[in-house]
């Protein structure tokens, strides 16, 4: 096949000077059209502008953190079929009764069941005993419905499964209330009804539990467990270095759900941990409070820095220990998460750097307004990578206003000049 084809290749007869010709016509056409457009790009610049809208800007240290919290294992499951008697997240007193224990899966179905079906019979219940009247607010529960809609889709694209199911049914008990508000006639006595004949035909009382598992301390059920509750050294969490840290987080990486009945964490006080550079945590002080924001949520938590931001002269790395007290499921099943710490905020007007001029050293934006292009004056109050932020103040002379047109593209702009 090589020599055909070598073959062909000699016997075909291309004049040598015109097949260098074409090369030659070929490029200077390429040229020509490149020098085009280039020139057609610096004189034939479209205005593109940006609505003014105040945000708020924050300048933060991203990070991987680890969650430590003071919690324990429920043990004592091994081989028994459970079924939780507390929500997750409730709380219990030491003693108290966790869970019933089953002598079949079959009984503990039953039991489930009977226990799903009454607790729905008793939402219905109090749904329709609710009159117009205690409901008033159709704006504020669109809202609250805009939220939850939001929130459930954030959980779906997180594959937050426990989320998925809690929104769910906030979204049905908001839609049934909004249907009662506005006068819709909502027939709840037929699903009470259905509900009751699903209890009846249940043999509950032959799926009575053969035991009990109580709480060993006070504290708060969590029904997810990841095999770590006793991994890490609550006690001495202060003084965790770097090196330890990272052996923690290598333990979490791998971590999954276990198998048992869930947790109990037995202190409200939890930590993230952080490794940072001393460098990245100058400004920061023990004792001060920080917000954390948790990506791919809308969670922002308030904690105070117990240990790790004032660090020795010659000391590069450090471990960032972050104390929060709020208790919810979210936190209750964290154990590593990418987060925001907010160091400081900056609230102004946010554009992108190239929409800052320097006019008669006075340092602004160009506006379009009606087709004329205006004068702003404007400070920055803070530079990001690829953006600024103005200061905002409504009452400053030629200073930027409120969904003031601000032009983020453009050439040859001046005040006053007419943009056609």
């Amino acid at each position: 096949m090589k020599k055909n084809n070598a073959s062909i290749r000699k016997n075909r007869k291309i004049p040598h000077k015109f097949n260098q010709t074409g090369v030659m016509v070929f490029v200077v056409l390429m040229i020509c059209i490149y020098v085009f457009i280039e020139c057609y790009g610096a004189f034939n610049v479209s205005l593109k502008t940006q609505t003014a809208l105040v945000s708020t800007v924050y300048n933060a240290l991203d990070s991987q953190a680890l969650i430590i919290r003071d919690e324990h294992s429920i043990t004592g499951t091994e081989g028994r079929i459970t079924v939780p008697s507390v929500a997750d997240c409730e709380k219990v007193k030491n003693g108290g009764e966790i869970a019933k224990v089953f002598s079949t899966e079959e009984n503990a179905k039953i039991y489930s069941d009977y226990l799903r079906l009454e607790s729905e019979m008793e939402y219905y219940a109090d749904m329709e005993s609710k009159s117009v009247g205690q409901v008033t607010d159709v704006e504020s529960l669109d809202k609250d419905i805009l939220n939850d809609i939001n929130a459930l889709i954030r959980a779906e694209t997180a594959w937050k499964f426990s989320d998925i199911s809690e929104y769910s049914d906030d979204l049905n008990d908001k839609f049934t209330r909004r249907q009662i508000l506005i006068g819709q006639d909502v027939d709840f006595s037929s699903v009470i009804k259905e509900l009751e004949q699903e209890m009846k035909s249940l043999n509950v009382s032959s799926a009575k539990p053969s035991g009990y598992i109580t709480a060993d301390s006070s504290g708060i059920f969590s029904q997810y467990s990841d095999g770590l509750e006793s991994a890490f050294d609550y006690g001495s969490v202060e003084t965790l270095d770097t090196e330890t840290l990272n052996t923690y987080i290598s333990q979490a990486q791998n971590a999954s759900q276990s198998s048992g009945i869930g947790k109990l964490i037995t202190s409200f006080e939890w930590y993230f941990c952080i490794s940072a550079s001393a460098g990245d945590v100058a400004s920061l002080k023990n004792g001060s409070k920080v917000d954390v924001a948790v990506k791919g949520s809308d969670k922002i938590y308030s904690c105070t820095i117990v240990s790790g931001a004032e660090t020795d002269l010659n000391t590069q790395d450090t471990v960032l220990v972050l104390m929060c007290d709020d208790m919810n499921s979210d936190i209750a099943s964290m154990r590593l998460a990418d987060v925001e710490i907010r160091l400081n905020s900056y609230k102004g007007i946010k554009v992108p750097s190239e929409a800052v001029h320097i006019n008669d050293e006075e340092k602004g934006v160009y506006v379009l307004v009606s087709s004329v292009i205006k004068w702003r004056k404007a400070d920055v109050i803070y530079t990001g990578s690829d953006y600024v932020v103005l200061n905002y103040e409504p009452d400053l002379e030629n200073g930027i206003k409120l969904y003031d047109q601000i032009i983020i593209q453009g050439k040859e702009l001046h005040d006053g000049k007419v943009y056609t």
